[in-house]
């Protein structure tokens, strides 16, 4: 019998569910024309890729922890330095990690475009599937080996517009793509017991500070930019570090309260969507419609996966 009670329950349950769809799929939208910020900042206002990841790991990895430090205490923020293994493995993340993933990214975006080198990156689930197979010597299921060859198809799509012989996105543009889609794969798979052990607000936190650390020493600060900026251009940074790197993090975070990670990396595979088409829409960058194919095969491997996460992992 259902009872008044239940069917407050079960509006409670759908509700609580709505708020974690919108909160992923804001995270989503948000990271998607954060690259494109990026871009327009690379194209306009001549920023470099290096001096842009030293500024939003350095303030959002800042952030993170101050926030952090402000509803859990300062002890727990500090606790992961404490033990040598844990400080070993913490700057591994930080470098081969997080550094890596986001200067791949951006300088992607730099030499090619949003749209390109979000999609290249999304080519990381299928790499990390590859990479499990292997390890485990499993043989791969019917989901992920067709997830895999959509991947793989769609990336020869995009780049090559269906051609043998051309590459229809700039050479450093796919060479960077695909580094960051290789570093994005290590980015997920290599942290696992930090992130179990310390949460992830701490060991992300930390791992964008030794980030910042790391590319300030390779692209220092100081070299930014030339010449004197308008105001329009720190909203994009701004734009960058606070709402597509730091809110979205929160935003993706909030929603594992309410939605289980499979959905919500469902939902944020519109990543790449959103990248796509603010790209089209106010950069002026074009897809023909077998590079559009090829866009949509890859995100459909990483729905594919996500639905289902491989029992291997």
């Amino acid at each position: 019998m259902v009872t008044p009670s239940t069917r407050l329950v079960g509006l409670s349950h759908r509700r609580m569910q709505w708020q974690g769809f919108t909160m992923a799929l804001l995270a989503a939208i948000f990271w998607g024309l954060s690259g494109v910020s990026a871009q327009r900042l690379f194209m306009t206002y001549h920023a470099s890729a290096g001096w842009l990841v030293t500024v939003r790991m350095g303030i959002s990895g800042f952030l993170i922890l101050l926030v952090t430090a402000w509803r859990q205490g300062i002890g727990v923020v500090w606790q992961p330095w404490r033990s040598r293994q844990w400080r070993l493995q913490l700057i591994i993340f930080g470098i081969v990690g997080l550094f890596a993933v986001q200067y791949s990214y951006l300088a992607a975006i730099q030499d090619g475009n949003a749209a390109s080198a979000t999609l290249l990156q999304y080519t990381g689930p299928a790499l990390i599937t590859l990479y499990l197979i292997i390890r485990k010597r499993a043989r791969p299921s019917y989901r992920q080996f067709t997830a895999v060859g959509l991947s793989l198809f769609g990336t020869w799509l995009l780049v090559s517009n269906g051609r043998f012989n051309s590459l229809h996105i700039p050479l450093g543009g796919l060479i960077w793509g695909l580094l960051s889609a290789v570093t994005l794969a290590f980015y997920t798979l290599y942290p696992g017991r930090l992130l179990q052990r310390w949460g992830s607000s701490v060991i992300v936190g930390w791992g964008m500070v030794i980030g910042s650390c790391t590319s300030q020493f390779i692209f220092p600060i100081w070299q930014g930019p030339r010449s004197w900026w308008p105001w329009t251009a720190w909203v994009f940074v701004a734009f960058v570090v606070l709402v597509g790197t730091l809110l979205a993090f929160w935003l993706y975070l909030a929603s594992l309260n309410y939605i289980e990670p499979g959905p919500a990396s469902v939902i944020t595979s519109a990543e790449p969507l959103v990248a796509t088409a603010a790209s089209m829409m106010w950069l002026g960058v074009h897809l023909d419609n077998i590079q559009a194919v090829g866009a949509l095969a890859i995100v459909s491997a990483v729905v594919i996966l996500a639905l289902r996460q491989p029992s291997l992992s």
